[in-house]
């Protein structure tokens, strides 16, 4: 008996994997999660004309395993359609739903591709604009067989013949879709990477509670961000007046809850922003997860790691990288970790330590390691996990400790607040037209601790957490560092048993307290 394996199962799998070309959105509808995240909103703008899939030839997601990638495309997909755009303008090809589709994939592509183009795409008058999504295509991405083309051939090709084409590609990692564009000549100007993260705060609220997206309440960092009482107007005049009033109106939006939201934010940290947004319904309580919840994360990490670092050829030594995200999640960025620590600890030098090892954490997605503002040799490095149930699932393996003790609260606190600020700054810098690589550093004074600087306009913004008291040294080291740099504006980000809790409050020439929950939401 013979046994041969064709280089047809994606273009027989088609409409399996399409099945609202036969079905409409109803087809789709009810595999869909009810919630909508922030990144869907940037990316699809369901409000407005057109979407950030449109604006640009290719537009790469990228993530780690379980962030939400491919709900995104499907939900892109769901309300195109039900705003009336024919099922045939869309076609999802996921590489990772079988390991037979990575056979040949370069042939197997290229006939989904014509099989679209032939048997339903050309079954519409006037097919443009249409969407070719490639979900997971670093499955197919295959460096060292040489007779395999990369998927990015079949992308330059389809663009270059068809007219009025978007493709969309998602991949665990930017390198990975930039690396594959930048090699077919795809030029730069036609091409966008965006980061898929873990979701934030204001996603795991909005979704307990819905009415908080209402028009009037929504507390939006849109104001902060941009216009003329924004953060970067106050750094420019250098007056915080109009941004205090302007965080103020956030904070109203939702005064009469205030409890309600502070009440949520030890949940969120419990879990962090993967298990928060996987599970079937929007979980209130953390202690309501299923046993096996961290353990599931932990094996995604794990299974990312040894499936997705292969193609980093700097890294020689995966178990190592795991070793390195639990010893992070045991520090929980408590301290300065010394360079020479690391590098004794690993038996590797410092270069592979900072330029492999951290390096691939950092393109994955898992870690960022954040050193001292303004040092040009710095000898030690901060290693912040990039969702704070990664740090459970590392340590305890149950959210009972973060639920119960104030201080593992609190550290998981500084971890989401470093997560969060990373967007902030990446934000408020794309709101004003640097689309630059957000980077956020931490600076230290005789008085103490600034935990987190990031820079707008080349001016650096100082955040200090002051989520337990006592706040004295916070603030101390915020002047301090106003002084040091004379900019005109910093934030002292408090918790809910450090002094009132409730209200903005400009404190001396340039420092904003505001509440942590509300800090969280307005990143």
């Amino acid at each position: 008996m013979s046994f041969d394996v064709g280089d047809d199962t994606l273009v027989r799998a088609l409409r399996e994997h399409n099945p609202w070309w036969d079905d409409g959105a109803t087809a789709i509808g009810p595999t869909l999660p009810a919630r909508r995240r922030s990144d869907y909103y940037h990316l699809a703008r369901p409000d407005s004309a057109g979407s950030q899939f449109e604006d640009q030839s290719v537009l790469g997601l990228a993530g780690r395993f379980g962030v939400g990638k491919t709900t995104l495309l499907r939900q892109f997909i769901y309300d195109r359609l039900t705003d009336g755009d024919a099922p045939e303008r869309f076609c999802y090809l996921p590489f990772d739903a079988d390991p037979l589709y990575q056979l040949q994939s370069d042939d197997q592509l290229q006939q989904a591709i014509r099989y679209y183009e032939s048997r339903v795409l050309g079954r519409l008058d006037d097919p443009n604009p249409h969407f070719l999504l490639l979900d997971d295509v670093h499955r197919v991405d295959h460096p060292t067989k040489r007779s395999i083309e990369g998927w990015g051939t079949a992308v330059a090709e389809t663009l270059e013949s068809v007219p009025g084409r978007h493709v969309v590609v998602t991949a665990s990692a930017g390198g990975q879709l930039e690396r594959e564009l930048d090699r077919v000549g795809v030029a730069a100007d036609d091409y966008d990477v965006q980061p898929i993260l873990p979701e934030k705060f204001r996603d795991y609220l909005f979704t307990l509670y819905p009415s908080l997206e209402d028009t009037d309440r929504r507390v939006s960092p849109t104001p902060i961000r941009r216009g003329a009482s924004s953060l970067p107007a106050a750094l420019d005049g250098g007056d915080p007046a109009a941004l205090v009033e302007t965080i103020r109106d956030q904070h109203d939006r939702v005064s009469d809850v205030t409890r309600r939201i502070q009440s949520q934010v030890v949940h969120y940290l419990a879990m962090g922003g993967i298990l928060s947004y996987a599970q079937e319904g929007a979980i209130e309580d953390a202690s309501d997860l299923d046993d096996a919840a961290y353990d599931r994360l932990l094996g995604d990490v794990r299974h990312a790691l040894y499936r997705e670092v292969p193609a980093f050829e700097s890294v020689k030594t995966i178990a190592d990288l795991e070793r390195v995200c639990a010893l992070a999640a045991r520090n929980q960025a408590t301290e300065s970790v010394r360079y020479q620590r690391l590098v004794e600890l690993f038996d590797v030098d410092r270069r592979t330590i900072r330029d492999s090892y951290l390096s691939a954490l950092a393109e994955l997605y898992l870690l960022t390691a954040t050193t001292e503002y303004d040092n040009a040799r710095p000898r030690s490095v901060r290693l912040y996990l990039r969702d704070t149930g990664l740090v459970t699932a590392f340590t305890d393996g149950e959210p009972t400790s973060a639920l119960r003790d104030r201080d593992v609260e609190a550290n998981l606190a500084r971890i989401a607040a470093f997560d969060h600020t990373m967007r902030f700054a990446y934000g408020v810098n794309a709101a004003n037209g640097n689309d630059v690589e957000p980077t956020v550093e931490y600076w230290e004074s005789r008085h103490g601790t600034v935990d987190f600087v990031f820079e707008v306009n080349d001016t650096p913004v100082p955040v200090a957490l002051a989520y337990q008291p006592p706040v004295d040294d916070k603030r101390a080291a915020l002047d301090a560092f106003l002084e040091t740099y004379e900019t005109p504006i910093g934030f002292l980000v408090t918790g809910d048993t450090v002094g009132d809790n409730t209200t903005i409050q400009q404190i001396g020439d340039g420092i904003i307290q505001l509440p942590y929950w509300l800090y969280l939401l307005l990143c």
